[in-house]
């Protein structure tokens, strides 16, 4: 690994959200009224804009996010950190991967890429390619955005390593209080966000 030191800041900038929005989820889901969370949703706003930032620096310092570079787990962290910022942030971190994977497939955690590509899709209001990403109202069973040909979405999803289509797991709630997780695949709901 080229810079440790680099992929060490990275991770720990991830800890630190995960952290911040594991309890931030918590809160809403446990919060009848949403109005409270408004102060607590402008701070976590501020927190991922600025942990965003830091990562876009490093970023610019490496050039790349590759294994070689930072190793799997704080490039994992750089796409993570890209999704929970703002499409400006997330369109520049995935071109990075996708040239870096177009370069080397196995020197890119790839398997970052139909995430991001999900979720640049759904925030321009594009179907998902991947199905990647439910969606859900409240403490209501979750929704996934409508796919692009979803008859072949397994597919799309094999050739980056990850795994077939299944139904979400919260991780914000209990397993217990997820009956969507013992249905049939089939009975999901595809919709747009609105």
């Amino acid at each position: 690994m080229r810079y440790p030191a680099q992929a060490k800041e990275l991770t720990h900038l991830l800890k630190e959200d995960q952290i911040e929005w594991r309890a931030f989820s918590q809160a809403s889901l446990k919060a009848d009224d949403k109005s409270g969370l408004d102060e607590r949703r402008k701070t976590l706003r501020q927190n991922v804009y600025q942990r965003a930032e830091r990562m876009l620096t490093i970023l610019d310092e490496i050039r790349e996010p590759s294994i070689s570079n930072i190793g799997t787990d704080a490039a994992q962290a750089v796409s993570i950190l890209a999704l929970h910022d703002s499409l400006r942030t997330l369109k520049r971190v995935l071109a990075k991967f996708a040239r870096c994977y177009e370069r080397d497939r196995r020197d890119t955690y790839y398997q970052a890429i139909p995430s991001m590509t999900d979720w640049l899709c759904i925030l321009e209001r594009k179907p998902q390619r991947f199905g990647t990403i439910w969606l859900g109202l409240d403490k209501k069973e979750p929704f996934l955005p409508t796919v692009e040909h979803f008859e072949s979405v397994n597919g799309r999803r094999a050739a980056y390593g990850i795994e077939p289509l299944r139904w979400p797991k919260a991780l914000a709630m209990p397993e217990n209080e997820q009956p969507w997780l013992k249905r049939p695949l089939d009975e999901l709901v595809m919709r747009d966000p609105t």
